[in-house]
Formats: C-alpha cells, structure tokens, sequence
C-alpha cells in the first residue's frame, strides 16, 4: 500500500506518525512551499536537501523567538512539548550568535572527541547491565526499558551527577518520551521538578568534584560567562536534548531494521557495519524530524518562494533526507550505502552539538542488544506501533518486543 499523501494535508500534528515515506511527497510541491500546521498558523515548509543544507547555515533565519511576533509566539506555544522547550528561556536551541557562539563554546567542552571517547566503555558497561536485568524474559519494552535507561544514565554520568539523579531523571524522562508531559500543566511540572533538582545538587560535593559538565556550566557561571537564567536553561536543555532523540533512535532503528529482516540479518552477521548502518538509520528513520522553528530577520528568497520578515519556517529533515536528488532509492534501506550527508543533525551554527555522543549511543546500543537478541521480534505489526504526534520528534512511546536469545550451541 502506498504511503498516504499529505501534500495536500495539515502537516502537523494529525499525520505526525506517518512513515518517512509519506514525508518524501512533500517535495511533490516544491522544495520551499506553504502547508497549514494547526488552525490560525501557516509556515513555510523547507523539503528539497540542497535548499535544507543552505537555509540552516543562512543568518538572516533566527532560531530566536523574539525574532517573530508575539502573536505567533502564541500559536507555537500552543503546540507539542518540542515547540514549549524551544521557548523555555535562553539556550542553545533558542538563541543567534553571538550569543549562542558563547554558550556553545562553554558546553562543548565537556563534548569534545577525547571526553565522548572516554565514555565509550561507560555506555558498553550500561548497556550490558539494562540487558542482564532482562534475562529470563520473554517480553520487554525496548524503549523504557533499554533505550531510555541507557540515554539517561549516560546524560548524568556527562553531567557529574549523584546517583540519584539517575532515578530523578528517569522518572521524568518517562514523562517525556511516552507523551504524558504534552500538556501545559504536566510539562510546566517537569520544568518545575527539573529546577527543584538542579537547584538542590548545585553545591552537591560530587557535583564539584566531578569533571562533568554540570560543574563546567557552574564554573562558567561563577566567571560571569553566562547568566542566572542561561545556566538554568542550559541545563533543561540538556536534559532534553540529552536522552529524548537518541532513545526514540535507538528504538525507531530496531524496530525499522526488524522491519527489514535482509538488514537486519546483515548486520547481525557483520557487526563491523554498524556505524554504517546507524548512519543510514539516521537518514532513513532518524527520530528529529524537522529543525526547531526558523524566523526570517529580513526578505529571504528562496526557489523562488520570498519569506518574509518574522514569518516561521520548518526545515524538514524527513523530506531533505529522501531527496532524490541527493540520494538515489531514498525509501531502500541499505546500511551499505556510502555516507549520504544527512541532514539529521542539522547543518551550520546549530548542527547538533551532541552528534558523536549519540552516535556512540545508538551503535553500543544496537551492538549489544543484536549480540544478545538476535532472534527478537518487534512484537507489534510496524504501522501500529504507538508513535507520538508532534511536529519534530519521530519517536514511539514504546517498543514492546519478543526476547529470544540466540540457542546454546
């Protein structure tokens, strides 16, 4: 059956959970073009790679709010828990250079190469341990019970935290990832939890001894590099950004590679593909479907569509990724397909600046569930698995799976 065309439809939230395929018509209009989102609000809507890859890096489109009206600020304020994030104070997904080019700067830091390598044995040793706390079972839910764990528990290790953060951040982390903090109230509950926390573990004696990145944003703090009110939206976002894209990844790429049993078996049999393979899952079933909100500053012309001064833009990174001008059989999943330049961690000043953490995730992740697992079956026809609606995660609010350890030989 083929996808259903949504050209011609709202784009967001009612046809949110559509495959990506169906996100591929989209271009059918154009590569830049206009598609309603939710009543009273219209945006631009950015599909074609090439337009995609240029706009992100173009600085006369703000990620900044204020760069719009109020009146639009309102109607994205009425949307999904993504949209309430980016306009959940001053951080990295909500602020132009120079002010973003400082923040960015302090955080990454603590994300260098040499830091995410480190971590590497970390993630191997907490994806080891959530599958051995499976052992003997026959069903499981992958993403509250594998992916999100993992994320979470590698997020407070980055951030120097206490054990108990772990549990902290878990049990919101749940909140977030299975939709139930969508409306304003439950979401305005995480934030408040979330500041009750860090306010509590800020003079923590682990946290000052720890070389983590709650410590380097405290420091920075104390030097005067960033704001009482930076510092406290820098570390929503990190707790944001930090375990809720990857764990929808880690769980949208078993379910789409047990989807494809040829890939699936490929990779079983030569792990040595695997970042080969989490590279073409980004591309084809990657969890962040669109950039967070642009705003025009001034006239931008783009394929011969001018966007106007404060007018929103969605780049569309589920419709630039299956290109076909990019990339050849863009609905084929190959995990030996050469690097295709996905647009799944965006591109320019905001390209994502925890991509290698997440990378590192997803292959230990998929590495140690498959040596485990080989045999596991996703336990729910894939169309009717529970995906979430909202306009710039593609994630499910669970993954319920048949366990079936390879036999003894």
């Amino acid at each position: 059956m083929p996808p259903p065309d949504v050209s011609m439809q709202p784009f967001a939230p009612q046809h949110a959970a559509l495959p990506y395929q169906a996100y591929r018509l989209l271009l059918d209009r154009g590569p830049v073009h206009r598609l309603p989102v939710a009543d009273g609000l219209t945006t631009w809507v950015v599909c074609g790679h090439e337009t995609a890859r240029r706009l992100l890096a173009d600085p006369r489109l703000s990620i900044d709010p204020a760069s719009t009206t109020c009146e639009m600020r309102e109607k994205l304020q009425a949307l999904a828990t993504e949209e309430k994030q980016s306009l959940a104070g001053r951080h990295l997904l909500s602020t132009d250079p120079p002010d973003h080019t400082r923040m960015r700067k302090i955080t990454s830091r603590a994300l260098t190469a040499r830091k995410i390598n480190a971590l590497r044995p970390k993630v191997e040793e907490i994806a080891c341990e959530l599958l051995d706390a499976l052992a003997g079972r026959t069903t499981a839910d992958l993403l509250t019970e594998y992916a999100l764990p993992l994320t979470v528990r590698v997020l407070c290790d980055l951030l120097g935290l206490p054990p108990a953060g772990v549990d902290v951040f878990h049990q919101l982390g749940w909140l977030v990832v299975r939709g139930d903090a969508e409306d304003d109230e439950s979401f305005k509950g995480v934030i408040a939890s979330l500041a009750a926390y860090f306010a509590e573990v800020r003079d923590h004696p682990e946290v000052l001894r720890a070389d983590g990145l709650m410590r380097l944003l405290l420091q920075a703090h104390a030097d005067q590099e960033i704001t009482d009110g930076e510092l406290n939206s820098l570390l929503f976002q990190l707790f944001f950004a930090g375990h809720e894209s990857t764990s929808y990844f880690i769980a949208n790429a078993i379910a789409a590679l047990r989807q494809h049993p040829d890939q699936w078996n490929l990779l079983c049999g030569n792990l040595s593909l695997i970042d080969a393979a989490v590279e073409e899952m980004l591309r084809y079933e990657g969890s962040v479907k669109s950039a967070t909100w642009r705003f025009a500053t001034e006239p931008v012309e783009a394929d011969g569509a001018l966007i106007g001064p404060g007018e929103p833009l969605l780049i569309v990174f589920a419709a630039a990724n299956r290109d076909t001008g990019h990339v050849s059989d863009p609905d084929h999943l190959d995990i030996t397909r050469p690097p295709s330049a996905h647009l799944s961690f965006g591109h320019g000043a905001h390209h994502c600046l925890g991509h290698a953490l997440g990378r590192l995730e997803a292959a230990t992740a998929l590495t140690t569930l498959i040596s485990r697992y080989p045999t596991l079956q996703v336990d729910r026809a894939y169309e009717q698995l529970p995906w979430r609606s909202n306009i710039v995660m593609r994630g499910m609010s669970a993954l319920p799976v048949r366990l079936a350890p390879e036999p003894a030989r």
